[in-house]
């Protein structure tokens, strides 16, 4: 008789759509400082979280962000923004990133990759980010240089965890600095 550990990574393996575990906030903590410690070794091996465990990094990071980037200025919009609206925004804009990377597999690479697994991906990658956008109410483009280190993350992300081609992982890349790029300046002359 067959472990039950090994049972299930067999089903699935035959079958991906079986959500995986509940993962105990102390594992999904754990590999967070890891991540912060060593995030290119750690970006290189995506872990297998279900949909809760991965809206939850992607929450709390966003309302941690914003809510301190509001407090540095001791702004209680900018706080109350980062509390309500800023999770909802980068909530948003994850989904969109990784519905991008999702038909770009389907159209450039010609095969369907798993949804939940490129939304780790994006989900683990704006943590430089976020991290960085804590400091950019004193320094606005503190906020590129955070998606700069996102954007280095997510080439070798898709590299280690999708097989893209290094030379595509780093067009895709700089495509999507481009968009910031572009979205940041206009922000900045039309504000």
């Amino acid at each position: 008789m067959m472990p039950l550990s090994y049972e299930r990574k067999a089903m699935r393996e035959v079958n991906p759509e079986i959500p995986p575990k509940d993962i105990p906030l102390n594992e999904i903590l754990n590999y967070l400082k890891q991540f912060v410690q060593h995030p290119v070794q750690k970006i290189a091996e995506i872990p297998d979280w279900n949909w809760k465990s991965l809206f939850f990094v992607q929450i709390t990071f966003a309302v941690v962000s914003g809510f301190l980037a509001g407090l540095i200025k001791f702004n209680f919009y900018r706080m109350a923004s980062g509390l309500f609206l800023m999770p909802f925004v980068s909530t948003i804009s994850s989904l969109l990133l990784t519905t991008f990377f999702y038909y770009y597999f389907q159209f450039f690479e010609k095969r369907t990759e798993n949804f939940r697994k490129i939304f780790a991906l994006v989900t683990l990658t704006t943590i430089p980010f976020y991290i960085f956008q804590i400091a950019s109410e004193y320094l606005a483009p503190v906020t590129l240089i955070g998606f700069g280190f996102t954007s280095l993350l997510s080439i070798v992300g898709l590299t280690e965890n999708f097989n893209v081609q290094k030379t595509r992982a780093y067009q895709i890349a700089g495509f999507l600095f481009s968009v910031v790029l572009l979205t940041w300046i206009i922000n900045i002359y039309t504000v």
